[in-house]
């Protein structure tokens, strides 16, 4: 037995070594998606820091980080090992203020050993102070951070000088993010704009900060931000008990030498759960991805079988058994599998080594070595070697059932085509449907992973019988694609395989670009809009509470010209917002207290939806009224209606804003502005509208030191209303006049002020970040500040993440329809040698690669179209599962097509592919030259 395995092995060496361009071809088949599992793995073990590289990373040679979590108080300190501590006040119930006091510097120093140092730190990013630098192009921000970096604790925690040295008196340095944003080097001069005009700082030097490269940053002892907390320079390792007495200070401790020191019994670290449905999809998605690799490393193996014909008849006519030459081929499959998972590992790995400085910029820290996750690199190679056994085993089936009669007079490899393999693949497809429905109604993996298996399965074995029907419509065709019909139908051992590559991994390809097209469509069906896409809107922010007074004029007046500067014909249009914060006149709040008022608007009983009477005891029953939902169009609730209020609502009765709102025209805004002009509001729920009215009821929450309580009030308030279409209006769902805000006892909103913007300017990306950093300040004395966005409800992440996935797939793809077709035309060298001895021109050559390559992209490309629709299906199926019995409803997973996929799998793979032919295909004819 082990002799025969030796025997095998060594034959699949040689034939291996014989046919090199072959070979290298079925083991880059098999190692393509392999690579990508070594890149993934060896980026994510890379990138991964664990608790105590994270320490080395932020400390470096200091011996702990503390903070303040409440000043002068207790605390017990409940997890040693992360920067983000978990903390208890002993005594605390959760609902009484813990008093805090000052503690200064000198009172923590006493709680630790004599010589210990402490210098500001600030171990996160975005919290110094926004400084407004001058760039070539404008303005942009910088954080400031007042380190005074002669104090050597900064270089023992990893601040490292590039250039230069510590800045002096009026001198500040810049880490490399900063440098290049500002265009600024050592010598040259920072220029700030402060309140006083702008001000100069030499540039004295270039840092690196190893946990933070990303973000524009200025160093300067002269700056002044409040720092998150302390380094801390011990004489000695700090122990244990040293950290308990800084937490009796109010102070929690990140220290290196306390990394392994236990948490507290009560903390729970929180470990999400692996939904049942995600389970279902990663084993789907694993399952489809195998079936890919089968079917793209299949057509090698086959093709190569089916050329090694004659071999395997004086094998068998010199006594080898069957079994005997399925373990040839077999042997084959292991050996190009194992060298493909060596082969992807060690370019896996190398791929990462080489891209390391841009796998740091992506992170933004230092890296803390090359690490290749072994354990799954190693379990690469075990599902390697079974995935080359799987790709091989169909052509090591069809090697053993060589007629070895007809092989040695070179009669072999063709036989009749049956219709029986069409009625096979046809009940194969069906029954992954079968098995599909089964799985969802059991929620089997099992089931849904064979229908998965069973459809792509069917959809190859009907292959050859509907290559043998296309083989029939050559009869209409040029010369050319004549001959590739027929040949494809008459060598449907060859081509059927090759389709097959093709079929599994755009099968792939489209699954993943519908899921993500259908993510998409779900995110946009539960966003809140309230603007039309591409508005502008300009915002003024409080910067204080409610009882901050804000110059609202005044910091306009200070906006606006900034404005100006980028934004060409600017005209600003204020939008009143209107809030129930102070009880709309209701209740006056007491010491101590807030106080809230909402008006809901409420549906008549005829026109609410049934499920919230309906009696719920059990799973069954709520699953059931669900259902009923469903089915009854009152039941159109995106969000609990307890949870639906009115505040911080816009109240206008300009046509233009009410036009902006609604999206209204015509005789429809005449009509909304009507209603306004009347007192009325516009809702976004025709449920709630009779008659022209809808009913308000009032509702009052108290805020104080023990929580909020919340009261139904009796005071109801009708008011005229026209509804628009549902979606529209953003979360408040309405739009109110003046005198429905005053009605209601609602303030203009002590929080902001709105304005829609317009201009003849469309702002680029370069245009919106220099707004972004000019506004970047405080405004009417530090009372408010600004923003300026452009209304964008598109996530262009899941644009470019289909059109990658399909890209990918669609190089692969390529590949498969190339080296396919080239095992083809090699295999085809005497029917090339015999067109070329009655007369054939050379360039026909040319022309039947280009078409068969054609029908192999085609038949492949729509196959597996087809194959991918059928595993989408399931996959959307699993992910509706846990949404689709919810109520209000969630947006379920549709059936939204991504059109840019399905030109670039069905006409852009084709005709590239067709191209490739041509470019890559010799003209000259075999019979052109000596064959002997």
């Amino acid at each position: 037995m082990l002799a025969n395995q030796r025997l095998a092995f060594r034959i699949a060496r040689r034939e291996a070594l014989r046919y090199k361009g072959r070979s290298v071809l079925s083991i880059t088949l098999l190692g393509l998606p392999l690579l990508a599992v070594a890149i993934g793995a060896t980026a994510y073990d890379t990138a991964k820091l664990s608790k105590e590289e994270t320490a080395e990373q932020y400390l470096g040679a200091n011996d702990a980080y503390i903070e303040f979590a409440i000043p002068g108080a207790a605390i017990e300190q409940l997890n040693w090992d992360d920067r983000w501590v978990s903390y208890d006040v002993p005594g605390d119930s959760g609902f009484e203020e813990v008093p805090e006091r000052d503690v200064p510097d000198t009172e923590i120093l006493a709680a630790l050993p004599d010589g210990t140092r402490l210098a500001p730190y600030s171990p996160q990013g975005g919290v110094g102070i926004a400084l407004q630098a001058e760039t070539d192009d404008g303005i942009a921000s910088v954080q400031g951070y007042g380190y005074d970096l002669s104090d050597d604790l900064y270089a023992n925690a990893g601040i490292e000088f590039l250039e230069g040295a510590a800045p002096g008196d009026g001198e500040t340095v810049l880490n490399e993010a900063a440098a290049e944003l500002l265009g600024l080097g050592v010598g040259d001069d920072l220029v700030v704009e402060g309140e006083n005009g702008p001000t100069e700082m030499p540039v004295s030097g270039i840092v690196e900060i190893p946990w933070n490269l990303n973000e524009p940053m200025a160093i300067a002892d002269s700056f002044e931000p409040e720092p998150l907390g302390w380094l801390v320079d011990t004489p000695d390792t700090l122990t244990k008990d040293q950290a308990l007495a800084l937490n009796e200070l109010g102070l929690t401790v990140w220290a290196g030498s306390l990394l392994d020191e236990p948490p507290a019994p009560q903390f729970v670290q929180s470990t999400a759960p692996i939904d049942q449905a995600e389970l279902m999809i990663y084993g789907l998605i694993v399952v489809a991805v195998i079936m890919e690799v089968v079917l793209l490393a299949g057509p090698a193996f086959a093709i190569s079988a089916k050329r090694r014909t004659r071999e395997f008849a004086l094998m068998s006519a010199n006594g080898a058994t069957p079994a005997q030459i399925r373990s040839v081929v077999l042997s084959g499959g292991v050996l190009f599998g194992l060298i493909a998972a060596v082969a992807a590992i060690a370019v896996g790995v190398g791929i990462v080594a080489a891209a390391t400085p841009w796998l740091e910029g992506v992170l933004g820290y230092r890296i803390a070595g090359l690490r290749v996750m072994p354990g799954l690199q190693a379990s690469l190679v075990a599902v390697a070697i079974a995935t080359g056994l799987l790709s091989a085993l169909a052509a090591a089936i069809s090697a053993s059932r060589v007629n070895v009669v007809a092989a040695l007079m070179g009669r072999a490899g063709r036989r009749s085509g049956s219709k029986r393999w069409m009625v096979v693949g046809v009940a194969m497809v069906a029954a992954g449907i079968a098995s599909g429905l089964g799985g969802i109604a059991l929620w089997s993996l099992p089931l849904m992973a064979a229908a998965i298996v069973l459809a792509q399965l069917g959809l190859v074995t009907c292959t050859p019988a509907l290559l043998a029907l296309a083989a029939k419509l050559g009869r209409w065709m040029p010369l050319a694609p004549r001959m590739a019909l027929r040949e494809a139908g008459r060598n449907r051992g060859s081509a059927a395989p090759a389709i097959a590559a093709v079929l599994g991994v755009v099968a792939a390809g489209m699954a993943f670009s519908m899921i993500a097209a259908a993510t998409e469509a779900r995110s946009e069906q539960e966003q809140d809009r309230d603007l039309p896409q591409g508005a502008m809107t300009l915002t003024l922010i409080n910067n204080g509470g409610s009882d901050v007074a804000v110059d609202w004029d005044a910091a306009l007046a200070e906006v606006e010209p900034r404005l100006r500067t980028r934004l060409d014909d600017l005209e600003l249009t204020p939008v009143p917002e209107y809030s129930g914060w102070g009880g709309c006149g209701v209740v006056t709040a007491g010491p101590g207290q807030d106080v809230d008022c909402q008006w809901t608007a409420v549906r008549p009983e005829e026109n609410r939806c049934p499920f919230w009477s309906a009696e719920i005891s059990t799973e069954e029953a709520e699953q059931a009224a669900v259902e009923a939902a469903r089915e009854d169009p009152r039941c159109d609730e995106t969000v609990d209606p307890a949870w639906a209020y009115v505040d911080n609502v816009a109240g206008t009765t300009d046509p233009a804003v009410v036009a902006a709102y609604t999206d209204l025209e015509g005789a429809e805004l005449d009509s909304a502005v009507d209603v306004l002009e009347r007192g009325g509001v516009i809702v976004a729920d025709e449920w709630a509208v009779t008659d022209g009215k809808v009913a308000f009821q009032q509702q009052i929450t108290i805020w104080d030191e023990n929580g909020g309580s919340s009261e139904p009030q009796d005071t109801f308030l009708e008011l005229p209303a026209i509804a628009v279409d549902k979606g529209q209006l953003g979360i408040n769902g309405m739009l109110l006049s003046p005198a429905a805000a005053e009605a209601m006892g609602m303030e203009l909103s002590p929080w902001q002020r709105e304005y829609l913007v317009s201009t003849s300017t469309e702002p680029d990306s370069a245009d919106l970040e220099s707004l972004a950093a000019s506004l970047n300040q405080d405004f009417a004395d530090g009372t408010a500040r600004a923003s300026f966005e452009v209304v964008d409800y598109t996530d262009p992440f899941v644009f470019y993440f289909v059109i990658a996935v399909t890209g990918l797939c669609a190089l692969v793809a390529l590949g498969a329809t190339a080296v396919s077709t080239g095992l083809i035309v090699a295999e085809q060298r005497r029917d090339m040698s015999t067109l070329g001895a009655i007369g054939a021109a050379p360039s026909l050559r040319k022309r039947f690669a280009m078409w068969q390559t054609v029908v192999i992209a085609v038949f492949g490309a729509g196959l597996g179209t087809v194959a991918g629709f059928i595993g989408y299906a399931l996959i959307r199926e699993t992910l509706n599962r846990p949404l689709q019995f919810q109520y209000p409803f969630a947006a379920l997973y549709g059936w939204e097509l991504p059109w840019a996929s399905f030109a670039i799998m069905l006409i852009a793979v084709p005709l590239t592919a067709a191209l490739g032919a041509v470019v890559f295909t010799r003209a000259t004819l075999p019979s052109e030259r000596r064959l002997t």
